[in-house]
């Protein structure tokens, strides 16, 4: 009951029970004289009435001021004082009582109450830096948790049994990104990864579950080191090889499956590349069968018959040299297609100098049986593609074999001060042809990101080098010079990982979770938020304001996660009034080539997905996507709570609730005001600090916040 209703019904009280003592008194009194008095009173009632009228009146007044007193100097103060005392408790200890206007009483008890805060805040630290140190071996683990998955080549996911995310690294949202970034057809089928979310929303159910019941067998059965693998094949054709493992839990001795890991390996390219060789080999051998086929028998022929006509030998001759070149150009196509094979294994490393050439030269020796003598300084780094290398360089050592007999090859590295490294390959004693090292430059090796075929040249020039015949004549040649950038041994090599942001997400809490009730019997600690904000081009979403930027930031399991959020600007398709600008900042021209809102809505309506929807003064951010409806067919069903009706309900007697005020009352630190994202991580740590304070008046669940704010006097706003 509000304070101002109670001030009301107390001075009725009052009042009415003074008026029915003075009743009852003057009708005692009547009813105790005899007739003769009662004619002489009622001759001297008009002249006696004024009288006790007006002080029964000032009587009222002075009571009635005495009232107003006790309620605006003691209990509403007192009533701040209680929801202050509960902040402080709950969820701000550096949050201190102030009351204006109030008695000397009142403000020593909020004195008192400030004092024995500045105690509990010193307790709290001493607590927090308790709790900091026996947490720093937990949080070391989770340190190296996080960078073993960030490193990690292959996309992972964690699941329980329900098939909920538990656990997800970059290389997995990246691949399905691009399932989502390349598909055709808008909106998406098919959900976002997120923690929480269903593992069924994105991949297929079936080989799943089927994939859990067969470890669930193999545990029961006895078996150990128990991985199930399966392949599927997302919406865009894009190929996953996945393998599935258990992890278990103990209880009484007994382990149990409680939940699985999933590792993600795109196979995409490789399964075209293997298809690819495949139709290769086939066609190869087929198509050279009627190569040498026709080679064949145009030779027999010209052997068989001697003293064949000139035009007749003439034109046998024509169908060797056809069927020759028809076979030159089906090997030519087979190197290309070769190389886009090897596509898989060009990958640039660190690499040391002196061990790539021993490498090369184990490997000339081995198939050539050529002698070669590498050079190089020790402790010197290369980063580039050594099988490419070793591959291009035993390519020209047998060419330099088969064309010149060359038998011997001299490689000598050296660095110099400009990190610049130059491999020198000479072949002592012999000159060869500058157009034979044009043609081992140009010869097909690998195939770039795109499938662009790469050759030895290409391959240098990626890496900023330069290859640089020694010429000893013209169109002669003694060498080569291999200009190579160096990488410094403390380069880290293969992955690139952020530091500072692990991109790794991780809920185990969410083990917990065996049963789900229903979903408004879910504690307010457990739900799944997603906290939105917009900003718009006015404040009338009724006569055409439309939404210009949309911002929003998902809650599980009582965390915020920054790493799952939208932020997006939008097309409003109409003038932006400068007052707007004004508040929000955001200039028309960065609204140039943005999305209209029918395109953006889809994304939103997935990201919302099994969420309750949260906003300050959602009435207002609701209104908008209501007015969608018609024209996008998007509805939004989810549950909505509004910031500003939970604080009316923990804070009745707080003169304000606007954000920038709770966020003060709640020592939530703004960061983006008027910026639709920022405005909704504020309103996401508001409501994590509203979650205690409501169950302390007994609001624990998603219904119990939705009955308590339908009775908040903000409720019946509308837009």
């Amino acid at each position: 009951m509000k304070p101002s209703f109670k001030y009301w019904i107390f001075l009725g009280a009052i009042y009415f029970a003074i008026v029915s003592i003075i009743v009852a008194s003057l009708i005692g009194s009547w009813a105790s004289l005899n007739e003769a008095q009662q004619t002489t009173l009622s001759a001297m009632l008009s002249t006696l009435t004024p009288f006790p009228l007006l002080g029964t009146i000032t009587i009222f007044f002075i009571i009635g001021a005495l009232i107003n007193l006790l309620f605006n100097d003691y209990i509403v103060p007192i009533l701040k004082l209680a929801e202050s005392a509960r902040i402080i408790s709950s969820v701000n200890p550096k949050h201190r009582a102030q009351i204006k206007n109030s008695s000397k009483e009142i403000q020593y008890l909020a004195d008192i109450i400030n004092q024995s805060a500045d105690a509990f805040s010193e307790l709290q630290k001493d607590v927090a830096g308790k709790i900091a140190t026996a947490q720093m071996t937990l949080d070391e683990e989770r340190t190296r948790l996080a960078a073993l998955m960030s490193e990690l080549p292959h996309g992972v996911i964690v699941c329980n049994t329900d098939g909920q995310v538990l656990l997800y690294n970059q290389q997995a949202q990246e691949l399905f990104k691009r399932d989502a970034t390349k598909a055709s057809d808008p909106p998406p089928t098919r959900g976002l990864l997120g923690l929480g979310r269903s593992i069924f929303s994105i991949l297929d159910r079936d080989p799943i579950v089927h994939g859990l019941e067969m470890l669930h067998k193999c545990h029961m059965s006895g078996r150990k080191n128990m991985v199930n693998n399966a392949m599927i094949t997302l919406r865009t054709a894009l190929c996953l090889r996945i393998n599935m493992a258990p992890f278990f839990t103990e209880q009484e001795g007994v382990q149990t499956i409680s939940g699985f890991v999933l590792t993600l390996e795109d196979m995409t390219r490789q399964i075209e590349s293997d298809s690819r060789r495949d139709l290769l080999i086939q066609s190869l051998i087929d198509e050279q069968q009627k190569d040498v086929d026709a080679i064949r028998d145009a030779i027999s022929s010209i052997l068989d018959r001697p003293n064949l006509e000139h035009e007749e030998l003439q034109s046998y001759r024509q169908r060797i040299d056809q069927a020759s070149q028809s076979l030159q150009a089906h090997v030519n196509e087979a190197k290309i297609n070769y190389a886009h094979h090897l596509r898989a294994l060009n990958q640039n490393e660190n690499v040391l100098a002196h061990n790539l050439l021993e490498i090369i030269s184990t490997n000339i020796n081995k198939q050539f049986a050529m002698k070669v003598t590498p050079i190089a300084p020790t402790g010197a780094w290369l980063q580039l593609d050594s099988y490419s290398m070793v591959q291009a360089l035993s390519h020209l050592a047998g060419l330099l074999q088969m064309h010149y007999n060359v038998s011997e090859l001299l490689m000598t590295l050296s660095c110099d001060a400009k990190s610049v490294s130059e491999l020198v390959i000479s072949w002592p004693g012999q000159e060869i042809s500058s157009e034979l090292l044009t043609t081992w430059q140009l010869t097909p090796l690998t195939t770039d990101t795109n499938g662009n075929s790469l050759n030895f040249q290409d391959t240098i020039a990626n890496l900023s080098g330069e290859i640089i015949p020694i010429q000893a004549a013209e169109g002669l040649c003694t060498g080569l010079t291999i200009v190579l950038p160096s990488s410094d041994k403390d380069l880290t090599p293969a992955i690139h990982t952020e530091i500072e942001h692990r991109p790794i997400s991780y809920e185990f809490d969410l083990f917990k979770r065996d049963e789900w009730q229903e979903f408004s019997q879910i504690s307010l600690r457990k739900l799944t938020y997603v906290v939105f904000d917009t900003e718009t081009t006015g404040l009338n979403p009724s006569k055409g304001d439309e939404i210009i930027q949309l911002g929003a930031i998902r809650i599980v399991n009582g965390q915020l996660l920054y790493h799952e959020v939208i932020d997006q600007l939008i097309d409003p398709q109409r003038f932006v009034p400068r007052e707007s600008v004004a508040i929000h900042g955001i200039q028309p021209a960065l609204l140039l080539g943005q999305p209209t809102l029918d395109k953006v809505l889809p994304h939103f309506q997935t990201f919302v997905e099994n969420s309750v929807l949260v906003a300050h003064n959602a009435a207002f951010d609701m209104r908008f996507l209501q007015l969608q409806e018609m024209k996008t067919g998007i509805v939004f069903e989810n549950p909505v709570l509004d910031t500003l009706l939970l604080s009316s309900i923990v804070h009745p007697n707080q003169d304000s609730h606007s954000l920038d005020d709770l966020a003060e009352r709640l020592n939530v630190t703004i960061i983006g005001r008027h910026t639709a994202l920022g405005d909704a991580i504020v309103t996401g740590e508001i409501m994590l600090k509203l979650i205690p304070l409501l169950e302390a008046q007994g609001i624990h669940t998603l219904a119990d916040a939705l009955a308590a704010t339908s009775q908040s006097p903000f409720a019946k706003v509308s837009y």
